[in-house]
């Protein structure tokens, strides 16, 4: 089973959340999903995940899927 980890923007509540959730569901491979309690990213869990169609599926339900290597990092 393959893991990928997603930092997303615009998920501002436990609505969002689950219609982030929703919406990966929906994406071939896609076993379970989980979008963490401050809705800063979504773990997904599959067989054969890419990236791309993930990030389709969260645009497409109204949210945004951040470059991991754009995120800040705190308290270095």
């Amino acid at each position: 089973m393959t893991e990928l980890t997603l930092h997303l923007a615009g998920v501002s509540c436990g609505g969002c959340a689950q219609r982030v959730n929703a919406a990966l569901a929906q994406v071939p491979g896609v076993v379970k999903s989980e979008v963490n309690d401050d809705r800063t990213r979504v773990v997904v869990r599959g067989e054969a995940l890419e990236r791309a169609p993930l990030v389709a599926a969260i645009v497409s339900a109204g949210y945004q899927v951040l470059d991991s290597a754009a995120i800040p990092l705190t308290g270095v």
